[in-house]
């Protein structure tokens, strides 16, 4: 799966003809095929005499509590034993997403081919995993997904925790829990297993930067850097500009659907075509803090057991100015958005550009309709509530130091919650073109 040096082994991004083409295929054989859909009988509404556009209007959205109760069986095509693959591993059920968790059928071998496919959309990362600077070798920093180690127990060996050509670099979930040793080796693992690409949580790749900065080092990565699984923010990024000076590639992506936006020489994030059609439905409410907002909605192409039909992944983005599918920033989802009293929602991505990059982490919980309270780390409190004052009015915000932030129970960090039971983003009232059959 992996290229040779030098190898021509990525096609091209599929022209808009091509694209359209595969967008009507993966929704004749998904609305025909798979039991979750046919029972709906939405196949008639596929048409080869209407753009795609127009054929995904008619198309209910899918939101994750429509799919939570349906797994697995109703996700795989006619003609698959569900059972047998299930046991044999070659599908796997997981959990997914933040604080709308659910679950998600799961093809490793998909998600490493796409990933790959999509990352080298991005002219310096496809010369890189082409083998221009060497054999491609990548190193993960995320959730253990290989190994594992407790408080009481060492770490798993460095062959343990080798699939390939990938390492992956963290056995435990927690970095609260990451000694000075654990740290100094991960360090030093970069070096050893000569890395050219280095893809990464940037909660997790923090405490990393943070550890590499103490001691003077920098992060051993020969090819590029990337962040994907979480948003970085301000402070994230500074603490890693002081240990690595190469290339740094944002990356928006989801386990259930792919990777979706890589970000380009221009500084944006452009939508990767590899294994979705993304839909940006604009924000119809105020957005102070931001421009543009908008909701992804992801079709997927070529997911064979669980494809995904106008799923609301949950994520906002700002969009480029005069630009089609291309974003600005990755915002956080809906349901980490602070709804203000007068409708507006404040995405994580503008709070975060409100705190600035002063404190070390911190903490925004939104746990009544007309307030907010914030954990700082590492900075002052009363300059963070001075901050977020002007951007929500009519809101009392309270600030107060802590010395860390919790891990979710899934190892993802938040730094905002939406805590307010019954207080679901409405759909169809805050995005548009976000009508017809659906869960909110």
């Amino acid at each position: 799966m992996f290229p040779a040096r030098k190898k021509c082994y990525f096609r091209g991004v599929a022209s808009g003809t091509e694209h359209e083409g595969r967008v009507r295929s993966a929704l004749t054989s998904a609305l025909g095929s798979v039991p979750f859909y046919a029972k709906q009988n939405l196949a008639p509404l596929v048409t080869d005499d209407a753009p795609v556009g127009d054929v995904l209007a008619r198309l209910p959205l899918l939101t994750r509590d429509r799919v939570r109760p349906t797994l697995p069986k109703q996700w795989f095509p006619e003609g698959r034993d569900a059972k047998a693959e299930l046991a044999a591993g070659s599908v796997a059920v997981i959990e997914v997403g933040g604080s709308a968790r659910v679950r998600a059928l799961f093809d490793p071998k998909w998600w490493r081919t796409q990933e790959l496919r999509a990352l080298a959309t991005n002219p310096h990362a496809r010369s890189v995993i082409e083998g221009e600077l060497g054999p491609w070798k990548d190193t993960v920093l995320w959730v253990p997904e290989r190994g594992s180690g407790s408080c009481g127990a060492g770490d798993p060996s460095y062959d343990d925790r080798l699939e390939g050509t990938r390492l992956h670099l963290n056995s435990r979930q927690d970095p609260t829990f990451w000694t000075e040793p654990v740290m100094t080796r991960m360090l030093d693992e970069l070096t050893i297993h000569e890395t050219m690409g280095l893809l990464a949580d940037p909660f997790y790749l923090d405490v990393l930067a943070r550890h590499a900065a103490i001691l003077g080092r920098r992060l051993d990565v020969r090819g590029f850097l990337s962040t994907m699984r979480a948003r970085p923010t301000l402070a994230h990024r500074a603490s890693l500009a002081r240990v690595f000076q190469g290339t740094y590639i944002d990356v928006l992506g989801a386990r259930e659907v792919g990777t979706l936006f890589v970000q380009q020489d221009d500084g944006l994030m452009h939508h990767a075509p590899i294994s979705t059609h993304v839909e940006l439905l604009r924000a119809k409410v105020e957005t102070p803090g931001a421009s543009d907002v908008a909701l992804i909605v992801v079709t997927t192409l070529d997911r064979e057991v669980q494809p995904l039909v106008r799923y609301v992944l949950g994520d906002l983005v700002q969009v480029a100015p005069a630009s089609g599918n291309v974003i600005a920033t990755v915002e956080g989802t809906r349901d980490d958005s602070v709804v203000r009293p007068d409708g507006a929602i404040v995405t994580p991505g503008a709070l975060d550009r409100a705190i600035g990059a002063g404190p070390r982490g911190y903490q925004l919980v939104q746990s009544a309709p007309d307030l907010v309270e914030v954990e700082v780390v590492g900075g002052t409190p009363t300059d963070v509530q001075e901050r977020l004052v002007p951007l929500l009015p009519g809101m009392r915000v309270t600030a107060r130091a802590a010395t860390a932030i919790g891990v979710e129970p899934n190892g993802k960090y938040r730094t905002t919650r939406r805590s307010l039971p019954g207080q679901a983003l409405a759909l169809e009232a805050v995005f548009e073109a976000a009508g017809g059959n659906h869960s909110s």
